[in-house]
């Protein structure tokens, strides 16, 4: 039987306190039976207190409307008794004046006295596990049975992408249209002005992962479109939770707009923005970023495991993060991120800068016999080229010194066509196609011969 060490009664505040003075557990083995299994002997000591509390409520029910009848009878007699005091009454009803009182009387003793047998019960009753608490509220909540989808192939595009193209095309057409006007005298432009239509600001639309970067582990499987209205939707929350610094914050933002930020195009965004971060030299943004991304992968991954939604796993995972082992681990998985976007930020750039280069080659004009100068640099033996990208003619020279005649003679035709080398003596370099013709046509003969032989 377990006792609570607290007085009776508290003079502070009024309030009685008996209620706590006696708590009755059912597998309290301070009055086991020695003789008595204790498994049965708790199961008796439970069996027996609610049979006696059974029949407890079951006598204070029996009161109960024993007493409502009384205290309806002893209403009626009190109103009689009132309206006979007050002169209201026939004669007949005054002579009863002394039989009303006594049955007043005798109804108020036998509701006080059940009244205090109804107390002495529940003073008497002991607290145990089925009445030390109640239920004062109760509140069911149905979720829908509708789940957003967090997978990136079933966002519906909005029309949002279409429409600021459709806007960038009519601003340009009418900066294009402007422009002649502009050209025209100012006293023609001041009178234009008043009627001019001014075009709309160019809307800058976000590239897609497809259209921009490719980062490794970046899924594939969405359209450019899809994932172009999700971020114009979307940017301002996923630019706030990238910079976000404390787990708190973190956690409540995720909490507040799971549906958003666990969606595939938003861990993509995330993936690219550590990329573009890192490639625009901003190393602390990147950083934090790389953090609120493997956040996102780790939910994803615990979801997985524990094979529940990642909207489920939110909160787990964050208690997770409170024990210094897995932060540990967290942190080190987040330097390891750190150095792969690092990495890739490198090789990003070296294939953007060969990429604008080739670009810039191919648009390159061409020479004077019609062939792209970049194209017959890169054709040229290594060591020409060396020497053209060196721009020494001493070993230009010594280079075409030691080539075959007929060889370095094609080459500085391409050069001279190409624009690469202006030739002092043009002539020097004619009949080549004559000489190439010849070659061709012995080396036909010679195969016919051999054919022939054989």
């Amino acid at each position: 039987m377990f006792v609570c060490e607290t007085p009776s009664t508290s003079t502070m505040s009024g309030f009685s306190y008996n209620k706590w003075d006696n708590i009755e557990l059912s597998d309290d083995e301070s009055d086991l039976h020695p003789n008595i299994d204790k498994e049965s002997w708790f199961r008796m000591k439970h069996r027996s207190r609610i049979e006696r509390e059974e029949n407890e409520d079951a006598e204070v029910k029996k009161i109960a409307e024993l007493t409502k009848d009384d205290t309806a009878r002893l209403n009626i007699i009190q109103k009689q008794l009132a309206r006979i005091k007050a002169g209201e009454a026939d004669d007949d009803a005054a002579d009863d004046l002394e039989a009303l009182d006594g049955e007043g009387a005798e109804l108020s003793a036998v509701i006080a006295m059940r009244n205090k047998r109804v107390a002495d019960i529940k003073e008497r009753r002991s607290w145990n596990m089925e009445n030390i608490c109640s239920v004062k509220e109760s509140k069911t909540i149905v979720n829908s049975h509708e789940t957003k989808s967090l997978a990136a192939s079933d966002f519906v595009p909005t029309g949002e992408t279409e429409k600021r193209l459709e806007e960038n095309k009519a601003s340009k057409a009418a900066e294009d249209a402007a422009a002649p006007a502009a050209k025209a005298t100012s006293s023609t432009t001041a009178a234009m002005s008043a009627t001019a239509v001014v075009p709309k600001a160019k809307v800058e639309v976000a590239a897609g992962p497809l259209e921009s970067h490719d980062v490794p582990g970046a899924r594939e499987n969405f359209s450019v479109m899809s994932y172009n209205d999700f971020v114009l939707k979307h940017e301002d929350l996923l630019e706030k939770y990238s910079v976000l610094t404390d787990m708190d914050q973190s956690k409540k933002c995720l909490f507040q707009n799971c549906d958003i930020l666990l969606h595939e195009h938003a861990q993509n965004y995330m993936l690219l923005s550590c990329l573009e971060d890192e490639m625009n030299s901003k190393r602390a943004r990147c950083d934090k970023v790389c953090r609120q991304s493997q956040i996102l992968s780790h939910i994803q991954e615990l979801g997985v495991s524990m094979k529940r939604d990642p909207r489920d796993v939110v909160l787990p995972l964050f208690a997770r993060l409170e024990e210094k082992k897995h932060f540990e681990a967290f942190i080190e998985q987040v330097g390891e991120f750190k150095k792969r976007i690092y990495a890739r930020a490198v090789d990003k750039r070296k294939e953007m800068d060969t990429e604008r280069q080739m670009e810039e080659e191919e648009a390159a004009p061409l020479g004077p016999g019609g062939l792209n100068p970049f194209a017959v640099l890169r054709s040229l033996p290594q060591t020409l080229q060396d020497a053209f990208e060196s721009q020494d003619m001493e070993r230009l020279q010594q280079v075409l010194g030691e080539m075959d005649p007929k060889e370095a003679k094609k080459c500085m035709k391409k050069c001279v066509d190409s624009g690469l080398w202006v030739a002092s003596d043009p002539s020097v370099l004619d009949g080549e196609e004559e000489e190439d013709d010849e070659d061709e046509k012995d080396e036909v003969a010679a195969q016919r011969n051999d054919e022939e032989i054989d």
